[in-house]
């Protein structure tokens, strides 16, 4: 029988404990991070679905088009008309919601940067908002209804937009393109004077 004294019993179990924190180490799972302290994370793509990423980058393809177009020198011979901005539509499977909450929000950023108008926002326009989103989800498209909010909002244009997408799939592969559309009407009259599309592609190789 083998007698194990003091020390050798500090030992085993200093030995032990060394083990078991290199198994729990080995088998952790993922953890919680912050992006600035994890440099690219924002960067990667985590699925085909829409992210933060994908957004700013089609609407600066939109913007862009939008800040060249002959609709600013609409605007600046007008002096500076009132816009309002609608929330973006969405026809696509994604939960995105609240991403174009603040793609609606960084629309009228821009509008208020560089566009020569005065930006009217929807905010505490609640009965509106949600006239506008039931209509969103259940009819196709129309500048004439368009252009009836635009009336409610006292403003002479309206810029709006939605995002919809197609699927395709393979035994072992997955694409998923998506299309960020972009366009300004007349509330006058309902004429499209401005629509622009942005492509994003995602996908699963």
């Amino acid at each position: 029988m083998i007698r194990l004294n003091n020390k050798h019993i500090t030992q085993l179990v200093a030995l032990s404990l060394v083990a078991l924190v290199a198994l729990l180490g080995g088998c952790a799972g993922p953890k919680a991070v912050r992006g600035s302290e994890t440099p690219g994370l924002d960067n990667a793509a985590m699925s085909t679905g829409l992210d933060r990423k994908d957004l700013e980058k089609a609407l600066k393809i939109s913007m862009e088009a939008l800040r060249t177009s002959k609709l600013m020198a609409r605007w600046q011979a007008e002096g500076r008309p009132t816009v309002g901005v609608l929330p973006i539509r969405n026809e696509t499977s994604e939960h995105i919601g609240g991403a174009l909450n603040a793609l609606m929000t960084e629309i009228e950023s821009q509008l208020i940067d560089f566009a020569p108008v005065r930006v009217v926002s929807l905010e505490g326009q609640d009965e509106l908002i949600e006239e506008i989103r039931h209509q969103q989800q259940n009819s196709a498209f129309d500048p004439a209804q368009t252009a009836q909010w635009g009336k409610q909002l006292g403003v002479r244009y309206i810029v709006s937009g939605k995002v919809f997408s197609t699927d395709e799939r393979t035994e072992d592969a997955r694409r998923v393109q998506y299309y960020l559309f972009i366009r300004a009407v007349s509330v006058e009259t309902g004429e499209i004077l401005f629509q622009n599309q942005a492509p994003i592609t995602k996908a699963i190789i």
